[in-house]
């Protein structure tokens, strides 16, 4: 018991301290004339690693594609910026989720449906793979 409350009394000035950091907001842009504002001003990082991440979701446990990087390739940040300055000068009323979203589907693998079996029994043939290029090119 006595340790119990040595090991809490030792704890709670880090776990208060800890607290603000992750009350903390991330300011990411949340549409297209801030994405061109935080671009001028050089702050866009934030938005950049959100939409990493939703980039990232995505790959965990939606893509089926081949290539071991996922939907995004070999493509860097500043790449996925210079791609969201081009999509957002195109789609001025847009957002940076649906910028993102528009660049997966974009680059996702095509599904093609096949039946299980044909009429023959025998399996379908395989799709063809189609080459994505890469982000910046």
């Amino acid at each position: 018991m006595k340790h119990l409350i040595r090991l809490t009394a030792l704890l709670t000035p880090l776990l208060l301290a800890a607290a603000p950091i992750a009350a903390t907001p991330i300011n990411v842009a949340e549409n297209c004339s801030e994405w061109a504002k935080v671009r001028q001003q050089n702050t866009a990082e934030s938005t950049i690693y959100w939409l990493q991440g939703f980039v990232a979701a995505y790959d965990q446990y939606e893509y089926t594609g081949k290539h071991p990087k996922g939907v995004m390739g070999n493509a860097k940040g500043n790449d996925l910026a210079t791609w969201m300055d081009d999509y957002c000068q195109k789609n001025n009323q847009s957002n940076p989720q649906k910028a993102i979203e528009s660049l997966i589907e974009e680059r996702k693998p095509a599904q093609k449906a096949c039946p299980v079996r044909r009429s023959g029994g025998r399996p379908c043939p395989r799709a063809k793979e189609e080459e994505i290029p890469e982000i910046g090119e």
